[in-house]
């Protein structure tokens, strides 16, 4: 991820990428099912905790792009042992490695327990992890730029697809269901704004693309754009699980949003299972934001320890995150560890990039030269 592996992946890529990598990075198993999480909290107030929530998200987003801007030719690998110094930031390093790594597996096993529950119920779980698993290796050893180009490809299917789903649930919503309001009091909608913000995994790519980026002065309004798909997503996601199942409702299900479309019926219509519309898009993005992780994970490890093996690297990755998929015994089990991962996540997203922030001022480091 610094300056040679930037080389190998091919020429800079225009800012305006970024609208497409953070929106396809964060788009994933929880981004479907976070509605369920904030309804536990905040009961019917989900919403308000959405677009609380968001605007965290958009300082936070502010934050990584002008940490990002301070150190525009290299990674945050490459920038923490300056900022930190060379152990503290080994030890960052690493403790990114493992959270990338922790997130992959707990990603996979999702992809599991939905493909199983939605697809292929007697086919062995472990066969749709390889497929997966292959194809995202094969991606990933192109390099950074076709990833990219990858995702570019997908957007506007995905985009059209998500759009008619959100509307084909705002005809159902029926807004008694969003009263009263503020029943719970004001405390549970602050938790639940920052427990939002911890279900968006992949905002702290921000910190690793830039090298690849040809205007780094130009990366706050696309990044933004991103992160306003994903808030506006959000939004109406919440709207249409509450006003249609209702908050009590929306609790009992794993998948609220398959839940919500399998109660949509449009009389005289030829098709009946719209939650395809979702679960064939939702598998899709999966595997965009299994790309872009295990290429992070993998370059990262490449670059921790000197290796010259890239591809035979990244197969070993990613066998090593399919086989302790099986360390998580059920859906119980995986549902739970989602839960503390949520937290868990803010500390690599929001404190340790704003800690190394505040560093970088107080100590006076940043690039020598600005790309």
């Amino acid at each position: 991820m610094n300056n040679s592996q930037r080389s190998k992946s091919g020429d800079t890529l225009d800012p305006r990428v970024l609208t497409v990598v953070l929106a396809l990075a964060i788009f994933e198993f929880e981004i479907f099912t976070f509605t369920r999480g904030l309804v536990e909290i905040a009961g019917q107030d989900a919403v308000i905790t959405t677009f609380l929530g968001g605007t965290l998200l958009i300082l936070l987003t502010a934050l990584l792009v002008k940490l990002s801007r301070r150190f525009p030719g290299e990674s945050f690998f490459a920038y923490s042992k300056k900022v930190w110094g060379k152990p503290m930031g080994l030890v960052i390093i690493a403790s990114y490695l493992f959270y990338f790594y922790t997130f992959m597996v707990l990603l996979f096993q999702n992809f599991a327990n939905a493909n199983r529950l939605i697809y292929l119920q007697e086919t062995p779980a472990l066969i749709p992890l390889i497929l997966m698993g292959l194809g995202a290796v094969w991606l990933v050893s192109y390099g950074f730029s076709s990833i990219v180009r990858f995702f570019q490809l997908f957007y506007p299917f995905f985009a059209i697809t998500i759009i008619v789903v959100l509307l084909l649930g705002i005809r159902e919503v029926q807004f008694e269901n969003f009263f009263p309001i503020l029943s719970r009091g004001i405390i549970p909608v602050l938790h639940g704004a920052i427990v939002y913000v911890g279900f968006i995994q992949g905002v702290e790519v921000l910190l690793f693309v830039t090298p690849f980026l040809n205007d780094k002065n130009k990366i706050l309004k696309p990044a933004l754009g991103g992160i306003f798909a994903v808030i506006l997503f959000s939004v109406f996601a919440s709207v249409n699980a509450i006003g249609v199942l209702g908050a009590e409702n929306t609790v009992e299900f794993i998948y609220p949003g398959i839940a919500l479309l399998s109660a949509i019926e449009l009389p005289g219509f030829a098709v009946e299972r719209f939650e395809l519309l979702l679960t064939l898009t939702w598998l899709i993005a999966i595997f965009t934001t299994m790309a872009i992780y295990i290429y992070l994970l993998s370059f990262g490890i490449i670059e921790l320890f000197g290796l010259s093996h890239r591809k035979l690297t990244i197969g070993l990755v990613t066998a090593a995150i399919i086989g302790a998929t099986y360390l998580i015994p059920n859906v119980t089990w995986m549902l739970v560890l989602r839960e503390y991962y949520n937290y868990f996540t803010l500390i690599f997203i929001a404190v340790i990039p704003a800690l190394t922030f505040l560093m970088a001022v107080i100590r006076g480091k940043e690039a020598n030269e600005h790309a």
